[in-house]
């Protein structure tokens, strides 16, 4: 058959380790989003190095 990458039985689309790794980013960046989003992280920027804080 034309199109088809190696024999019967070859598996196609994206390998299982990239999907395990793109899942593990995402499911950091949520969580890392909701921690600055909820507060829990504390008060970050620039301000926060200036003698007078914000």
């Amino acid at each position: 058959m034309a199109g088809q990458a190696g024999g019967p039985g070859t598996p196609t689309g994206v390998p299982r380790w990239v999907k395990v790794i793109g899942l593990v980013v995402a499911a950091l960046l949520v969580v890392f989003v909701v921690i600055q989003v909820s507060g829990v992280a504390g008060e970050h920027g620039p301000g926060r190095h200036l003698p007078g804080g914000r």
